[in-house]
C-alpha cells in the first residue's frame, strides 16, 4: 500500500554491522564503488528512520482530533498535534518521491487563506504505521495520509509529549558523534569525551586502515569516518597506485562525502611537487613548513572538515599536532592566554593566484580573501569547536592597543606548543598511503630537509556538509535532534 512509500530502513550499526543485512547488500552491490555509494544514498531521506522497530500498536484521537495519541511496541506512547502530522506528512500525495519536493498545492498552507486545520477524523493502525483521514482538509479532501512506525517513533521523541516509556529510541545515542557536524543552528560543539586526544608518542600511535577493507562494505566505510573523528588522524594503507588524481577523487567522492570544488582552480584537488627555486613554502620541499590547518582563509564560509592527502610518489615527513590537546593544555596552564586566543581575531589574507605561483595547475580566476577568526574557536559555553591557523597568511593584527602585548605573548606560547616536542609528532608517509585529517582539530606541517626529492602529493578537502551527508547515508537515516 502507500505506506511502502516511506519504508523504515535497517541501520548498519557503527562497529557492529548486521551480518544478514551485510550479506544481502554484498549480493546486490554493483561492481563499481560509485554505484554502491549511489544505491546507499537512495534509501535515505527525512521520512526514513534509522531503525526498523518498534511497531505502532495503537492510535487514538484526543480533543476532537486536534491531537493524536500513539503507542508503540517498545512500551512508549506519545501525544502529537494533528496539525504537526499534517504539516510533517511525507507520503507520495504531499512530497514527490522523484524530486523530493513538497507539492505546493498539497501543503497545509493556502495562498487564498484556506489553510488546513490539521484535525484528524480517523486514524487506523496498519501493517507499518498508521493511516490518517483528515477532517475537512481543503487541500487533501478525502485523500488519506500514511505515516510509518519508524517515522512516528523517531519524530515523537522530538516533538511529542511523552505519555509512557522512554522518550528516545536507543539509536539516538549512536548519532552523538555526528551531532557537531550537522550544520544546524544549535549544533553542539564536538564532544571531546568521544575523542581520544594525543601528544607526541611517536608516529606508531596513529590509526591505520586498509584500503581494500574500507571499500568492501558500508560498515567498514562508516567505521573509517568515525575513526577519523575519534582520533583526528587515519592513515590508509595499500592505496591503488596512480599517476593522476583518479584514485584520490574516486575514494573521496565515494567514501568520505565528496571533494570540495576549489573556486579558483579547474580541478577540485591540488597537486604539490618539488619545484627548483620555489618561492612558496608549500612547494619548497627542502624547507620546513610550519604546522597549520588547511583553509585558514576559507573560500566557502568555514574551513573544510577533512583534509585528504594521497601520496603519488616518494616519501614525506609530515608533522602532526592535536590542536584540541594543545588548546586544552593551554586552557589549563594559562587560562588568560587561552581566553585571548579564543576572543580576539587572527587577521589573515590569501591571494588564491599568487599563493599558487609555483603550482603546475592553472588558476581560473583571481580571488583575494581575508578573515579574522580567533585561532581557538569556542561555542557560547566555552567548548572547543575548531582551531584555525596558518602563519604564512597572517596580516597586521587589529587586536586593540590595550590587549596586543598580552595577545602576542599568548600567540607566541601557542606557536611554541604546536611546534614543541610535547605535542608535535613526525610521521613519514610514502607512496601507496593516504593521510586523512580532521581539519578542525589537527594541524599539519612538514619537516625540513627530509622529504625525498621525488615526493608528489595530491589532495583536497571535504566540507562538513558532505561528510555529514555521507555518514547519514551509511547510518541509514538521520535521527533529528531536539531544538533547545
Amino acid at each position: 500500500s502507500r505506506l511502502k512509500a516511506v519504508p523504515s530502513t535497517v541501520l548498519i550499526a557503527p562497529r557492529h554491522p548486521n551480518a544478514m543485512l551485510s550479506k544481502m547488500r554484498a549480493a546486490m552491490r554493483p561492481v563499481m564503488a560509485g554505484a554502491r555509494a549511489k544505491s546507499t544514498a537512495a534509501a535515505v531521506n527525512a521520512a526514513v528512520a534509522p531503525f526498523d522497530s518498534p511497531r505502532c500498536i495503537s492510535a487514538s484521537l484526543v480533543n476532537a482530533g486536534k491531537q493524536l495519541q500513539v503507542a508503540f511496541s517498545d512500551g512508549s506512547a506519545f501525544e502529537l498535534h494533528g496539525l504537526w502530522l499534517r504539516d510533517a506528512c511525507r507520503d507520495d500525495h504531499v512530497v514527490s518521491s522523484q524530486a523530493g519536493e513538497r507539492f505546493l498545492d498539497r501543503i497545509s498552507f493556502s495562498p487564498e487563506g484556506r489553510h488546513s486545520n490539521g484535525e484528524v477524523a480517523d486514524a487506523k493502525v496498519m501493517d507499518d504505521g498508521i493511516e490518517v483521514t483528515w477532517k475537512d482538509d481543503p487541500q487533501l479532501g478525502s485523500i488519506h495520509s500514511c505515516f510509518s512506525s519508524g517515522f512516528l517513533r523517531m519524530y515523537s521523541s522530538v516533538v511529542g509529549r511523552v505519555l509512557e516509556g522512554q522518550r528516545h529510541h536507543q539509536r539516538n545515542q549512536d548519532f552523538q558523534w555526528l551531532r557537531a557536524y550537522s550544520g544546524f543552528a544549535d549544533a553542539p560543539a564536538p564532544d571531546l569525551s568521544l575523542k581520544k586526544l594525543w601528544k607526541n608518542e611517536g608516529s606508531e600511535q596513529f590509526q591505520h586502515r586498509d584500503y581494500h577493507a574500507i571499500v568492501s562494505s558500508d560498515a567498514s566505510n562508516l567505521e573509517l569516518m568515525q575513526a577519523v573523528m575519534e582520533h583526528g588522524v587515519v592513515i590508509v594503507d595499500n592505496m591503488p597506485l596512480s599517476n593522476d588524481s583518479g584514485v584520490l577523487l574516486d575514494f573521496v567522492n565515494n567514501y568520505l562525502g565528496g571533494m570540495q570544488k576549489d573556486p579558483a582552480r579547474e580541478e577540485p584537488n591540488w597537486v604539490i611537487k618539488k619545484k627548483a627555486g620555489a618561492v612558496s613554502v608549500s612547494y619548497a620541499q627542502e624547507r620546513r613548513l610550519n604546522n597549520h590547518t588547511d583553509q585558514s582563509v576559507p573560500a566557502h564560509g568555514i574551513p573544510a572538515l577533512l583534509l585528504v592527502v594521497n601520496y603519488i610518489e616518494g616519501t614525506g615527513y609530515n608533522t602532526l599536532v592535536d590542536g584540541y590537546a594543545v588548546a586544552q593544555a593551554l586552557r589549563s596552564r594559562d587560562p588568560a592566554a587561552f581566553d585571548l586566543l579564543a576572543t580576539y581575531g587572527n587577521c589573515q589574507e590569501r591571494d588564491f593566484v599568487r599563493s599558487r605561483v609555483d603550482s603546475t595547475q592553472e588558476g581560473t580566476q583571481p580571488m583575494l580573501l581575508a578573515t579574522n577568526h580567533p585561532i581557538i574557536q569556542t561555542d557560547g559555553q566555552g567548548n572547543l569547536v575548531r582551531v584555525q591557523f596558518n602563519e604564512v597568511f597572517r596580516t597586521p593584527s587589529t587586536v586593540p592597543f590595550e590587549k596586543f602585548e598580552e595577545w602576542h605573548r599568548a600567540y607566541l606560547l601557542w606557536n611554541e606548543m604546536i611546534h614543541g616536542p610535547e605535542f608535535e609528532v613526525e610521521a613519514p608517509i610514502s607512496q601507496g598511503q593516504m593521510l586523512i585529517l580532521d581539519n578542525w582539530r589537527v594541524l599539519h606541517g612538514r619537516s625540513g630537509g627530509k622529504s625525498s626529492p621525488n615526493r608528489v602529493i595530491m589532495g583536497g578537502t571535504v566540507v562538513r556538509e558532505g561528510f555529514h551527508s555521507k555518514a547519514v547515508q551509511l547510518m541509514g537515516g538521520f535521527y533529528p535532534p531536539e531544538q533547545k
